[in-house]
């Protein structure tokens, strides 16, 4: 798990306080900018990997012919378990021959975002391995690290809501700044603009705007 740590704030951004401390005002607490919300992996965290997922032996249509409808169907029930989203238009080539150690590509749609697969033979019996080419943000989860950071930060309920076009996976946006606000669940006129970021080991960071 990554390690934390105390930062201090950039100038020229101020950490908002949501309201005076009472008995006047008090220096404000060093923001954390960094904490582990999230481990690359399958299933776990922010961030998810889809990789290395062995389906069982597959249809095989004579004797050298993948059943790659069987394929599909592995592909959207992997992508929706490992997400929480199903994927649709998911697409395979047909007439893939089965032989020990080919790949091919399967391609579909997330919420709106193209997303891709790699199938490799196990052997040539029809059985195949699953990999995601992409990473998936969870938005959910970053706010859930962002509500956190900030509430143990301002000392009150935060409720944060990110900037997705109504998303709720991101794919390939390890690195990418992701818009949020920051309420105060007491007073929602009280709010703060953030841009997280999940980095490689799933880590959620942020900045104020």
């Amino acid at each position: 798990m990554a390690s934390q740590t105390y930062p201090t704030p950039p100038s020229g951004s101020p950490v908002p306080q949501y309201g005076p401390p009472p008995g006047g005002y008090a220096p404000a607490p060093t923001p954390r900018r960094r904490r582990t919300g999230a481990v690359v992996a399958a299933v776990v965290g922010a961030v998810v990997v889809i990789g290395g997922l062995v389906v069982g032996a597959l249809l095989l249509f004579g004797a050298k012919t993948l059943d790659t409808a069987d394929v599909e169907t592995q592909v959207q029930r992997l992508t929706a378990e490992q997400t929480g989203v199903a994927p649709e238009d998911v697409a395979c080539p047909a007439d893939v021959e089965a032989e020990s150690g080919a790949a091919f590509t399967c391609t579909a749609s997330l919420e709106g975002q193209p997303i891709s697969f790699t199938v490799t033979q196990t052997d040539d019996e029809g059985n195949v391995q699953i990999e995601s080419d992409n990473t998936f943000v969870d938005v959910g989860t970053v706010e859930a690290s962002l509500d956190e950071q900030l509430g143990e930060l301002t000392g009150v309920v935060v409720i944060s809501s990110c900037d997705t076009d109504g998303r709720s996976v991101l794919v390939d946006a390890v690195g990418t700044p992701i818009p949020c606000f920051v309420d105060n669940a007491a007073d929602a006129s009280d709010t703060a603009e953030v841009v997280a970021t999940v980095d490689e080991d799933g880590a959620v960071s942020y900045e104020f705007a």
